[in-house]
């Protein structure tokens, strides 16, 4: 009935793992769940989690060479006995103990369920405070939000979504920070039906703040060189459509001009103790113009 489904990369699944069992214990379904080693650097933590596969359905795969996200999560899909897949990515954890049973509950509803991403009340660690902010401001919405751009307000921290969607739809040629754009985009190019509600995973594994700055900048890179090779178009997202109004007007030059002065000033603030968001909205336009702008040079 359920393929599950988990890339993982130099973290430990054990807790996760755990709380999906447990889980299962309470319901009466066809299951497995497939870890997938992305070539794990850490052999101690490698070998914990592959402890695992001592659960029934339980099986572990790990690569000798790293091949990406994108590439992990095709092979795991390829893998799956089930018509429906479960992703979960390695560092997330299932907020509600029914949790699977409401997954249960729109099978078959959409061809992709996605239930929403939650943060910690309080952040615990002051060097990841602009991923904490970010993340609990952004993405942590209702799905009566989220329904209203159900393309765009995709998160595939966890994600079920048919197997021959996902197989259709998953860019697996690429590998690359970012790519969830992309990922949304085919999805909407194909009118897949895609519905959001409300049972979200807590996302644990954040970034410190110098961390987030360098993902940013991949992201930012990744989402130009789709441009640039024709693959998603230049005003899917909001950053985007601003970033040609201003470039139509020319006034893209003086705000480059502009942050490259108070460049510093602008980093202090992001890895500080009271990042503004707003400022890192400026951040990330200012640095999607300069990738434009030497794409074009």
């Amino acid at each position: 009935m359920l393929s599950i489904l988990i890339p993982v990369y130099n973290t430990s699944v054990i807790e996760l793992v755990s709380r999906i069992l447990e889980m299962i214990k309470r319901l009466d379904i066809d299951y497995e769940i497939r870890i997938a080693d992305d070539a794990s650097t850490d052999k101690n933590l490698k070998a914990e989690n592959q402890k695992l596969t001592k659960h029934k359905n339980c099986f572990y795969h790990t690569f000798t060479k790293n091949k990406g996200r994108t590439a992990t999560r095709q092979f795991l899909a390829e893998q799956a006995h089930y018509k429906h897949l479960l992703f979960f990515d390695a560092d997330v954890m299932p907020l509600r103990e029914n949790f699977l049973q409401i997954i249960l509950e729109y099978l078959g509803k959409a061809s992709v369920v996605f239930g929403g991403v939650t943060y910690p009340e309080k952040p615990s660690d002051n060097t990841k405070l602009l991923r904490y902010y970010y993340g609990k401001s952004r993405e942590s919405k209702p799905a009566t939000k989220r329904n209203k751009k159900p393309y765009l307000s995709l998160i595939s921290q966890h994600l079920l979504i048919e197997k021959s969607v996902f197989l259709a739809c998953n860019p697996a040629e690429e590998k690359a920070y970012g790519l969830d754009i992309y990922f949304s985009y085919l999805l909407q190019k194909q009118k897949v039906s895609v519905l959001h509600i409300d049972n979200p995973t807590l996302h644990l594994g954040l970034e410190t703040n110098a961390q987030y700055l360098v993902k940013t900048h991949e992201g930012l890179q990744t989402m130009v060189n789709l441009e640039k090779a024709k693959k998603l178009p230049e005003d899917y997202r909001p950053l985007q459509r601003v970033g040609s109004a201003l470039k139509k007007t020319g006034i893209h030059k003086q705000l480059l001009k502009l942050i490259k002065k108070r460049e510093s000033q602008l980093i202090k603030n992001l890895c500080g103790t009271k990042p503004n968001l707003r400022l890192f909205d400026l951040y990330r336009l200012d640095y999607y113009l300069k990738l434009k702008q030497n794409a074009q040079d």
